[in-house]
């Protein structure tokens, strides 16, 4: 059984974990157990995973949605507190990654989903202190919008929503995919040259921007677009630790 800082090294070397400016603590942010023998995987940490996870009898739990967001100070009382209370009774640690597992090229959560819908990776957009997040996408056959929208809703299992300029893209071959809340990158999208944004989830501004940019956004889910990325990361830890990993679901219509 690998012990947890060996899993997270190899973890934090291959998503290259430092080289993003992060608001959350990327790794380990809570220790449990010194060996993993079992790993859980989910999108966000909460009341419900952890329970899944400690059903499972999970030595850890890994997350794109931690605990640990920029700086904390004052009391450790609430659902904060209720969380850690949960991981330290079932002695389980915490493994984080947040932005490195948007951008990895191979394994993030922007290129599976893009390859997941059918595009070829032909460029980044949409950096964060020098390092690409998004993944610009090509076809081949172009689609329509309503073809596009199927795609996003096989994928994630909801219905994505189209706002901005709707009308004006007839046959789409170029598009940006950047996962969770991808709404401030528009001007990104359109300077590389995209026709669709595709995100997680927009904000009511987001309509009207997009529409004056000729943009099409499509928002499929924060959690929904997010799914990819810690499921492939645990796919990659079973092979090279040989450890038991176990998904868990739990869909959120935002």
């Amino acid at each position: 059984m690998p012990r947890s800082e060996d899993l997270v090294r190899y973890c934090d070397e291959l998503l290259r974990a430092t080289a993003f400016p992060d608001v959350a603590v990327n790794g380990l942010q809570v220790a449990g157990t010194g060996e993993i023998r079992r790993l859980a995987v989910a999108v966000s940490t909460s009341r419900f995973t952890l329970d899944a996870a400690a059903a499972l009898g999970a030595n850890a739990l890994l997350v794109h949605h931690g605990l640990l967001w920029g700086a904390r100070s004052g009391a450790i009382s609430g659902l904060f507190a209720d969380r850690l209370r949960l991981l330290f009774t079932h002695d389980m640690s915490l493994i984080a990654y947040h932005l490195p597992l948007d951008g990895h090229p191979d394994i993030g959560n922007c290129a599976l989903l893009a390859r997941a819908a059918g595009f070829a990776a032909v460029g980044r957009f949409a950096s964060v202190g020098g390092e690409p997040l998004g993944v610009v996408g090509e076809v081949v056959q172009p689609l329509s919008l309503a073809a596009l929208l199927d795609r996003m809703r096989a994928i994630t299992d909801r219905d994505p929503v189209a706002v901005g300029a709707v009308d004006v893209h007839d046959a789409i071959d170029r598009v940006g995919f950047l996962t969770g809340s991808g709404h401030s990158a528009l001007e990104d999208a359109v300077a590389a040259g995209c026709q669709v944004l595709v995100t997680g989830d927009v904000r009511e501004s987001t309509m009207a921007e997009a529409r004056e940019l000729g943009l099409i956004v499509i928002a499929a889910g924060h959690e929904a677009t997010e799914r990819l990325g810690v499921q492939a990361l645990a796919q990659e830890l079973e092979r090279e630790f040989s450890i038991e990993t176990h998904v868990i679901p739990d869909p959120n219509p935002v």
